[in-house]
């Protein structure tokens, strides 16, 4: 495929996310990706049954988001279809775009925009961001205000299940997604770290899954029990792009969130929301852009103009 040359994308920095009955969390995340530098939104509904519409109406008004209806089983690869599906709808109106999920924050923790950020890997087919991966934070119910405000505890730095990343890629030179956290990218291109190092996808050790139940009661086991394929690099490096992933929030939210996973067993789920919930550093890191998220959401919900969101 050959990339033009002379036709400036509509978007410099698209994202794009599949969603399941996330209504409630939805306003805080767009106006967290604006607040980030990100432009565009494809969302990709997977059989909701709440209120998203109401609440997204606003965002597609503003030429923020664009809506697609997403029927396919989730245990039937539908969020590798849809990836595949917004690769090609983003070529040629996308310089780059981000895949990731409504439970995951991506920023920058010099403090400059994403935008700012990914001038310097201009040379290469897109970079991977680590988690950060953050717990209930003693949340027994769900509080009241933003999730960047009220989870603020979160496992070590390094812990295995970090090495997780999401990916910003060129659509021209993605070729297609391999799974959802990385992208098969044209030949002589490849995917970098946030340090410029070349990084592949691998196939994890098959009897890591062996481990799940293990893994539950002993997190800090250095293996991850939850990866089929995962990035060459071990490196946990979080110094230009960060993914703050909220997977738990508070444990009325984990009761609900897996349920209608049927690619899991009610034990399964039980053993996955232990694993996850890991509280042991203290990291508000973005509580102080709750502000001006409000300030977004605010702008979005009351104005049916894009340019106000930009302001």
């Amino acid at each position: 495929m050959t990339k033009p040359s002379n036709d400036a994308p509509t978007w410099y920095l698209a994202a794009v996310s599949m969603f399941k009955n996330e209504a409630q969390h939805l306003d805080e995340w767009l106006g967290f990706c604006v607040s980030e530098g990100i432009e565009h939104v494809l969302l990709y509904d997977n059989r909701s049954t709440d209120n998203f519409r109401a609440v997204l109406a606003p965002w597609i008004a503003a030429g923020i988001v664009e809506l697609f209806d997403w029927p396919t089983p989730y245990d039937s690869g539908a969020q590798t279809m849809a990836h595949k599906d917004a690769l090609i709808r983003l070529r040629g109106r996308a310089r780059w775009a981000a895949f990731i999920d409504i439970d995951e924050f991506l920023f920058s923790p010099t403090g400059q925009s994403l935008p700012e950020m990914m001038r310097d890997y201009e040379d290469h087919a897109g970079v991977i961001a680590n988690w950060q991966c953050y717990g209930t934070s003693g949340h027994e119910l769900r509080p009241t205000g933003l999730t960047i405000e009220n989870y603020t505890r979160r496992a070590k730095t390094e812990w295995v299940r970090n090495r997780r990343i999401k990916t910003i890629v060129d659509p021209y030179l993605a070729v297609e997604p391999q799974g959802p956290h990385m992208f098969k990218v044209q030949p002589g291109q490849s995917l970098v770290t946030e340090n410029m190092i070349p990084v592949r996808t691998v196939r994890a050790a098959k009897w890591h899954g062996q481990l799940r139940h293990l893994a539950a009661s002993s997190p800090y086991f250095p293996i991850d029990p939850y990866s089929i394929h995962e990035p060459s690099t071990k490196q946990v490096s979080t110094a230009k792009f960060r993914i703050n992933h909220y997977v738990t929030r508070s444990h009325e939210d984990l009761r609900v969130k897996y349920k209608d996973r049927n690619t899991m067993l009610d034990r399964d789920r039980r053993s996955y929301s232990r694993y996850h919930d890991r509280n042991e550093v203290e990291d508000d890191v973005l509580a102080s852009k709750a502000v001006r998220v409000r300030e977004i959401i605010a702008r979005v919900r009351g104005s049916e103009a894009d340019e106000a969101l930009v302001a």
